[in-house]
């Protein structure tokens, strides 16, 4: 069996490398009944301006969002600062604000993934 790190050749049996320790046998999934998300599901905006994404959420609160190709948070930021303008006097929308251009910065960076 070879090594799948250095490609050293090692008996069939084996479960580590004699070279460099690797491990030979691929751990079994966990079956456990719960849904666990995986890492390669997420989606990342590419090619994306994050100054560009920030600007646009100073223009209109999740228009940035739009830019990035993340939709449905856009809904609920302009949503969310729409509805909460008249009960707090501005101040929720105000925090919408000041989380979409943050997050359409972030997003847009590549430091956080798109919603789904």
């Amino acid at each position: 069996m070879k090594c799948p790190k250095c490609q050293t050749e090692n008996r069939q049996d084996s479960k580590f490398c004699i070279n460099c320790g690797e491990s030979l046998t691929s751990p079994a999934p966990i079956d456990d009944g719960i849904r666990r998300p995986s890492l390669a599901s997420k989606r990342y905006a590419q090619g994306k301006n994050p100054i560009l994404a920030a600007i646009l959420c100073l223009l209109i609160t999740g228009l940035g969002q739009v830019y990035n190709g993340d939709y449905l948070k856009a809904l609920v930021m302009f949503l969310g600062a729409v509805i909460l303008f008249a009960p707090t006097a501005g101040i929720g929308s105000f925090l919408m604000l000041i989380w979409s251009v943050i997050d359409a910065y972030q997003v847009a960076k590549g430091n956080q993934s798109l919603w789904k």
